[in-house]
């Protein structure tokens, strides 16, 4: 499998996973941010942003990078 499909496929198996698990707990922490407690909701809060950042940098940075740094594979020796 050459690398640009092995990337979408990876992509498209994977997606449906983390979407639910960040999406999950993003909805746990909802009522944390919105009981506005002074000690806990900017923790919620800072933990969404963590959660929302990390789901972007996984779905869009991580295969780029992986197309751009991946070693270098003969493929037909």
């Amino acid at each position: 499998m050459c690398l640009e499909d092995a990337i979408q496929e990876g992509s498209e198996t994977r997606f449906v996973p983390i979407i639910l698990t960040t999406l999950t707990a993003i909805g746990g922490l909802i009522p944390l941010v919105a009981e506005n407690n002074p000690l806990y909701s900017p923790l919620a809060l800072v933990i969404i942003g963590g959660l929302l950042s990390s789901t972007i940098l996984i779905r869009v940075v991580t295969p780029v990078l992986y197309k751009l740094l991946a070693p270098r594979v003969a493929v037909g020796d």
